[in-house]
């Protein structure tokens, strides 16, 4: 049965690492965290089969944890729901709840493949930012907005402060951008630089 439940968790964990691999942006991926979900699913799995129905065990390993205190963040979101999707497989294993872990597993994966083909989606495409120091908004931000509409799939603006000078005010923005072509970044930040500004500099989100 130990055997069994191992074996399980590996297969379901495995199946949660593909599903991730082929529904995740290339340029969003971590190194390693794929493998990361398999082997977290192995450690939830010893675990709960170690602690079994002993309190004071439980206990204990709590305190463990707590000593270790894992300082790994994960920025992104999605991450952060798969890694939680490997350790409730893990978990489910360990406490023999087979059908569940199954069920949920397969259900999960079916969910992340439907909605890579969905609007919620930018297919393969990366995520930006775009920092602009522009001198006179109010004569560039017409042409602005126009460059950005042209070689931006979607957009959305983060930050936005100024400084004033002796002669003119500074505009700084930044925006979080998904560009229509990945491949065509300088020609955004070439476009950009014909206009009146002082910076433009553009980096991958995960970069940050």
């Amino acid at each position: 049965m130990v055997i069994f439940t191992f074996v399980l968790s590996f297969l379901l964990s495995g199946m949660l690492a593909f599903a991730y691999d082929k529904t995740t942006l290339t340029t969003f991926r971590k190194k390693n965290f794929t493998q990361s979900l398999i082997l977290s699913a192995i450690i939830a799995t010893m675990v709960l089969q170690a602690i079994g129905d002993n309190v004071a065990s439980g206990l204990g390993m709590l305190g463990a944890l707590h000593v270790i205190q894992f300082r790994n963040a994960l920025r992104n979101p999605r991450d952060m729901i798969f890694m939680f999707a490997a350790l409730g497989t893990g978990i489910s294993c360990g406490l023999y709840g087979f059908y569940i872990a199954t069920l949920g597993t397969l259900l999960f994966c079916i969910l992340a493949f439907v909605l890579r083909y969905t609007p919620y989606h930018f297919g393969n495409h990366a995520e930006w930012f775009l920092y602009i120091r522009i001198n006179d908004i109010r004569t560039n931000e017409e042409q602005l907005m126009s460059i950005i509409n042209t070689h931006c799939k979607a957009y959305s603006l983060e930050i936005l402060e100024s400084e004033r000078t002796t002669d003119k005010t500074i505009f700084e923005y930044k925006y979080s951008v998904v560009l229509k072509d990945d491949s065509k970044q300088n020609e955004l930040i070439h476009s950009l630089e014909k206009l009146d500004v002082r910076t433009v500099k553009l980096t991958r989100k995960e970069e940050e």
